[in-house]
């Protein structure tokens, strides 16, 4: 499900449940493994990465634990993936349908979609930009 990288390319793991093994990384090409285990709020910081800096992003299970402002997220998710490149989501909160408007929203097309078990699995490229910082079905109370 991880699309390969080269000896130059950046990946980004967050929410793995600890430091990501580098050498489960470096299998798949990529020079240059970050974990995000660097104390920054996921949901209020800005994320201390270049802009267009990972060809691939995994965020593992950590949809599920925001309560305040999850599209900060995914807007820093966004600013800091090279175009035409992939993220990783996993998550067990999000219907398949919310994953997909989600991704959509933020200039992502979604490549890959299933479930299993209770766990939902998407794979999803950079294609464009973020249309709306605060989606209704999101943000009820704005």
């Amino acid at each position: 499900m991880i699309p390969p990288g080269g000896p130059g390319d950046f990946i980004l793991v967050m929410g793995e449940g600890g430091p990501a093994d580098p050498s489960r990384y470096e299998r798949l090409g990529y020079g240059h493994v970050m974990n995000s285990d660097t104390g920054f709020d996921f949901e209020r910081d800005f994320y201390p990465y270049p802009s267009a800096h990972f060809k691939t992003i995994l965020c593992c299970e950590i949809l599920e634990t925001l309560a305040h402002d999850p599209m900060h997220m995914m807007d820093e998710i966004h600013r800091v993936l090279r175009p035409a490149c992939h993220l990783v989501l996993t998550t067990r909160r999000f219907t398949r349908g919310q994953i997909r408007g989600l991704l959509e929203n933020c200039g992502l097309e979604v490549t890959l979609l299933e479930n299993h078990g209770d766990r939902a699995y998407a794979v999803a490229r950079k294609v464009g930009i973020l249309r709306e910082r605060y989606p209704r079905w999101l943000y009820p109370e704005r």
